[in-house]
């Protein structure tokens, strides 16, 4: 995977150790990321809708929805998270959603991927509320009321197919990868690649 070509996203991460480790974990996180990005039908370029943002860190509490929330803003984008227990483990323990409405910034945590096909695009399924969130056509992250009924057939499938494209990522880290520490300032990295602009 070119570093020019991978999405810079920013890693809300306080993991602690040594750099080896945390190169790994990074890697580990920005890959389950682009994976998920792709399955649900998201570019890994930069789009000219540039409106959500994957990010990756630590499990998520409340200090972390609230940074979440803070980032969101800041970037001008909704966020989709991986919660990961630890630096050990292999797969995300579940995601969360940050949605910016008109006044207020929504963060919906214990989320689950949900596929109804091999093909179809992956969605994420509120585990707390009757809601579920889909890109829809022009790249917005929308919330869409109800659930699929066979979620535990539907979640076997979606992992599946993040653990494979994850898989088939590569083992480089992308140039442009962004780790923000809590707190910190959001600094747009420069993108080297213009936006397509139409005229119909």
């Amino acid at each position: 995977m070119s570093g020019k070509n991978a999405p810079a996203e920013p890693a809300v991460d306080q993991q602690q150790g040594n750099t080896m480790e945390h190169t790994t974990m990074t890697l580990k996180h920005q890959n389950w990321m682009w994976a998920l990005r792709k399955e649900m039908g998201w570019p890994l370029f930069k789009p000219a809708n540039d409106c959500l943002s994957f990010s990756s860190g630590r499990k998520m509490d409340a200090e972390i929805g609230t940074e979440l929330g803070r980032v969101a803003v800041a970037m001008r984008k909704d966020v989709v998270y991986s919660s990961w227990t630890n630096a050990a483990v292999a797969e995300p323990s579940s995601y969360a959603v940050v949605l910016r409405d008109l006044l207020t910034i929504n963060v919906t945590d214990r989320c689950v991927a949900w596929a109804s096909t091999e093909t179809s695009p992956v969605i994420l399924i509120s585990t707390r509320r009757d809601e579920m969130f889909a890109i829809g056509a022009r790249g917005l992250l929308e919330r869409v009321a109800g659930k699929p009924k066979s979620l535990a057939k539907g979640r076997k499938i979606a992992e599946r197919r993040i653990r494979a494209a994850a898989q088939a990522m590569g083992g480089r880290l992308a140039e442009n990868n962004v780790w923000l520490p809590m707190g910190a300032d959001w600094v747009e990295p420069e993108r080297p690649v213009e936006t397509v602009v139409r005229f119909n």
